[in-house]
């Protein structure tokens, strides 16, 4: 058999579907994209048609490897990475959708999450946990002590759905449900199997991070049918299968999956515990590799980074969901026309002039943990120019950076060496600097910001020995 020579990585996310091919250099030698349309077919709901989805992966797939002059037979594996949290639920037996892809952002459940984080049996359940952890300071336990349920956690919009989508929960009762994630709906189209890998499930709420199980739990409190979860799988390996003959020509082995984080830290050669990286896209987050599950009492979320062999990483996430839409927003107001001028603009500026701008369009997250909270400038006169106006929001995004890492390094005796930052808002210049000189840390911007794809790439070449290890690796970036 000839070496592998090239390796497909596919990148859901929540409005494209991307792949690319990679040689053994580790260069793009062929890519395709496609546009998802999200749906909201009422206030604060988003969906993804599945078979819209499904469609769009297929085409990416075959597009990248006709773009690379290739043919299904040379492509080594295939690594995908998801958008997490987005789920869907189909029929066992015709292997039709129930419903649409609830996404990550969708708010339908909003209801569900405020009743039972005010009800008697969530704060029992803190109350518990706090004693539990009083008597045997097991972080699980601190982890439940402040439990809160969240909207973008899978656990109340699947509810939600188990009680309003006709026929789903007499069906799910009857064991003929299978739900999934965007990872187990196109590892079943592709391949048949009902699976999900760690890092995605871990993202839902449905999974026990240090107990590495389903939550039962939640499946118990909140009635939700067990039968109807896939069943998790390692971040690589022989267990995903390969594509259906018929779809590309020939069989391709899926050699690894990845939720879009995860994929995205590993692409970035953070691979040590305490590795820490900042993405910051739409929103932004704070990914630090750790070696046990980290309970936080500052909103950081505890992960799994991935599952290989007998290796287990796991993440500490503290997010912002305000930080590209802040800039899309300013420029949508006038603060400015090119958001390529905009690191020149502060920098042309003595100071901010004493303004202040408070990023909470949509609340204020970890550390602060206020929902209610709302965006707005202070410190406003008549004298203030749109361009103080302008330095002052892009001076809010890196002082959340700062939280962000304060926040982390004040629970743990962590030290980081830098940070590595990607993302569209990454190319901006001042940002960067000020996340530097706030956190007296060296920020590091990688040449690429396709980190998510080429995570997953890298790790599927590596799994059928496309390249040797992970220092292999690090020096392709």
């Amino acid at each position: 058999m000839s070496p592998p020579k090239y390796v497909i990585g596919l990148d859901i996310g929540t409005t494209t579907a991307r792949s690319f091919v990679y040689n053994v250099k580790g260069q793009v030698v062929g890519e395709a994209h496609s546009t998802l349309d999200l749906i909201s077919p009422n206030p604060g709901w988003s969906e993804i048609d599945p078979e819209e989805l499904w469609t769009k992966v297929l085409e990416v797939i075959k597009d990248c490897i006709s773009e690379a002059g290739l043919i299904a037979s040379d492509i080594s594996s295939i690594g995908i990475s998801c958008q997490r949290a987005t789920f869907t639920c189909w029929s066992a037996v015709t292997g039709k959708h129930f419903h649409n892809f609830v996404t990550w952002k969708d708010l339908r459940a909003d209801r569900y999450v405020n009743e039972w984080n005010a009800s008697l049996s969530m704060k029992t359940l803190r109350i518990g946990g706090k004693l539990l952890y009083w008597c045997t300071r097991q972080s699980r336990y601190k982890a439940a002590g402040i439990l809160k349920l969240y909207n973008k956690m899978v656990t109340m919009r699947l509810a939600w759905m188990l009680d309003h989508v006709p026929g789903l929960r007499d069906a799910a009762d009857r064991g003929e449900v299978m739900f999934g994630c965007v990872d187990s709906w196109i590892l079943y189209k592709l391949t048949g199997k009902h699976l999900t890998e760690i890092s995605n499930i871990a993202a839902t709420g449905l999974f026990d991070p240090f107990t590495m199980q389903y939550a039962g739990w939640e499946f118990t409190m909140f009635n939700l049918p067990m039968t109807m979860m896939p069943k998790v799988v390692e971040s690589c390996g022989d267990h995903f299968g390969s594509t259906k003959p018929q779809l590309l020509g020939c069989p391709i082995p899926i050699k690894a999956v990845l939720a879009d984080q995860s994929a995205s830290v590993f692409g970035s050669g953070c691979y040590k515990t305490g590795s820490a990286k900042i993405t910051m896209g739409t929103g932004s987050f704070l990914d630090v590799v750790t070696a046990t599950p980290h309970a936080s009492l500052n909103g950081l979320i505890p992960l799994v980074a991935w599952k290989i062999g007998q290796e287990t990483s796991y993440l500490a996430e503290g997010s912002v969901h305000d930080t590209g839409v802040m800039m899309n927003w300013a420029q949508s107001t006038g603060l400015f026309e090119n958001v390529d001028d905009t690191s020149d603009i502060a920098k042309g500026l003595d100071g901010n002039g004493g303004v202040y701008f408070v990023p909470g369009f949509h609340g204020l997250q970890a550390p602060v943990m206020d929902p209610s909270a709302t965006a707005g400038f202070i410190g406003l006169s008549l004298v203030t120019t749109k361009e103080e106006m302008l330095r002052a929001l892009l001076e809010s995004i890196a002082f959340s950076q700062k939280q962000l890492v304060e926040a982390f390094l004040s629970e743990t005796d962590y030290k980081f060496e830098k940070l590595v930052v990607d993302g569209g808002v990454a190319r901006n210049d001042f940002i960067l600097q000020m996340i530097a000189n706030l956190t007296g840390l060296p920020v590091i911007r990688p040449d690429t910001v396709e980190m998510s794809v080429w995570g997953v790439a890298s790790l599927a070449g590596l799994e059928v020995g496309m390249w040797g290890n992970k220092e292999e690796l690090s020096k392709l970036r």
